[in-house]
């Protein structure tokens, strides 16, 4: 009975120790995988950039709503190794984004030629504004032939008080004078003018206009990506690469210039815009 009970308390002792010996095994496999390079994509997507450090890179960018697919891959190149990460940018969002910037672009403008307008008037209530917008509208037209030789000259449109994509017809300073108040006099008559052109032309830009107006596409693309590169160095940190892509006519809706230092975006913006949370 005694030899029996032994026998099966050393089998059992030989079974954990076999057990232990696989367990710690497959540890040492997972250490020497990870010493050869096998896992720099989990590395880098669990590193925090000290310029980053409010969540890890992963977290950041698998957490963001910009992406409806994610790719990372390796790379090695004479001894380098990075990391590549390619976002599918989901356009249906940035859609919506760019949409209700427009609306708020040109509700603010709007607002800000009305204020400008009413200002030669005694009667400045919200009603006077709207009759100015009417008579505006009524008057004067966005000349698309001088909106497209702008653009074309400058890459965007240079709106300003001295050349303006606007025609207004002979009738308006007729309409104006009709009010009768004494700051619509000749002496005012120009800048009423100049205001009026402003509301009629804030207030017929079309949502493309608006865009070839900040010299962006008129149209946003059906697709677009942001590419960005990690490099793992030798002591398993992990450094942002300069080198990044972003389609051209998204670049920017998408992405923010951080600093006001710099004139164009760096990898750095384009990181920065995974970790924005709304």
């Amino acid at each position: 009975m005694f030899k029996q009970g032994g026998g099966s308390i050393i089998f059992k002792i030989y079974l954990k120790g076999a057990k232990m010996k696989y367990t710690l095994g497959a540890a040492l496999a997972a250490l020497i995988l990870v010493g050869c390079g096998e896992d720099e994509i989990g590395l880098v997507k669990n590193y925090t950039l000290s310029d980053f450090k409010s969540m890890s890179i992963g977290a950041a960018i698998e957490g963001s709503k910009i992406c409806k697919n994610i790719t990372w891959s390796k790379e090695e190149n004479g001894g380098l190794k990075t990391v590549k990460m390619v976002c599918d940018v989901d356009m249906e969002k940035v859609k919506v984004d760019v949409d209700a910037f427009n609306k708020k672009y040109k509700e603010a403008m709007l607002n800000t030629s009305l204020r400008g307008a009413v200002l030669f008037y005694k009667d400045k209530s919200d009603d006077k504004q709207q009759r100015l917008l009417k008579l505006a509208n009524e008057h004067c037209k966005i000349n698309e032939t001088k909106f497209q030789e702008e653009l074309k000259d400058r890459g965007k449109i240079d709106y300003s008080f001295q050349k303006k994509p606007v025609d207004c017809d002979d009738k308006l300073k007729d309409e104006i004078l009709k009010d009768g108040e004494p700051k619509t006099s000749a002496i005012y008559m120009s800048n009423i003018i100049d205001s009026l052109e402003d509301v009629a032309y804030y207030s017929q830009l079309t949502p493309s206009q608006i865009r070839l107006q900040l010299g962006r596409a008129a149209e946003l693309p059906p697709q677009a990506a942001i590419e960005l590169n990690f490099i793992v160095n030798a002591d398993k940190s992990v450094s942002l690469s300069d080198k990044f892509i972003v389609t051209k006519d998204i670049i920017d809706d998408v992405i923010k210039i951080r600093s006001a230092f710099n004139n164009r975006k760096t990898a750095e913006d384009a990181l920065a815009t995974f970790y924005e949370r709304q």
